[in-house]
């Protein structure tokens, strides 16, 4: 039987003007990672924070001018993992929705999954010289693992049970991962496409993305199957995570 549990990878803080433009006031950021277990595989849907940002580095200094860490050793994603009676040597796929420090960091953790990304999100952070920065160094993603670089829409266990859906926009390869339960409804896990429960409705976004338009495009494909009767869950928004079984069958 197929679940979804979710992972907690500790928390950003920061300017909520950032992540709806306009919009005054702190807002705090669960930051996570979903773990599936499906009869023919277990597959997380992102990664969590580098493990390194336990600690203090120059790293973390330089984010800390923009966004506040909190990140104990508990939130890493080997931790989580084995906290979830998961052996991380055992996971057999990771679907990473885009190349960010928040979301793809714990990939030196999974060493033996396969990673599965949109290609033309892998390539533009693979091709040509590219300078490290404080949000998706290299260093953190490109380390060897087995890849599957998909283009557009993947049913990965071919039932429809796991699909990965490019929701461009907030990075050009962008993808949510939408998820058919047994006794629920199904789940799109939505990540920075939609960062609140609310942007599905008010389309105000981050002040940083590839292109604005794609992703109110994307979005109105979110508000479509909200209706339709799917669960959307936002990639930081700390009500919906918090009103949400941990394990969802």
């Amino acid at each position: 039987m197929t679940s979804l549990t979710r992972l907690d990878c500790g928390k950003l803080h920061g300017d909520l003007g950032m992540f709806e433009e306009g919009s005054e006031g702190l807002v705090t950021l669960p930051v996570n990672a979903w773990l599936i277990h499906h009869p023919r595989g277990t597959v997380l849907f992102d990664a969590g924070m580098p493990s390194s940002f336990t600690g203090e580095t120059d790293r973390t200094k330089k984010i800390s001018e923009f966004l506040r860490i909190d990140f104990g050793k508990e939130n890493t994603l080997g931790a989580q993992l084995i906290a979830n009676e998961q052996e991380p040597e055992h996971v057999d796929f990771v679907v990473v929705s885009h190349i960010h420090f928040d979301h793809m960091g714990g990939l030196s953790e999974i060493a033996n999954a396969t990673v599965v990304v949109q290609r033309n999100e892998w390539e533009a952070n693979t091709t040509g010289d590219q300078d490290p920065d404080t949000l998706h160094p290299r260093k953190d993603f490109d380390l060897g693992h087995k890849l599957m670089l998909i283009d557009g829409e993947h049913d990965l266990f071919g039932d429809r049970t796991i699909v990965c859906i490019p929701t461009p926009g907030h990075t050009i390869g962008h993808q949510s991962l939408e998820v058919r339960l047994p006794t629920c409804a199904k789940v799109v896990l939505a990540s920075d496409c939609c960062c609140f429960a609310r942007t599905m409705d008010t389309a105000i976004l981050q002040n940083f993305a590839f292109d604005f338009d794609e992703q109110r495009r994307s979005l109105a494909y979110l508000r479509k199957c909200r209706d339709d009767g799917a669960i959307i869950v936002p990639g930081h928004d700390i009500e919906v995570v918090g009103q949400l079984p941990k394990v969802l069958k």
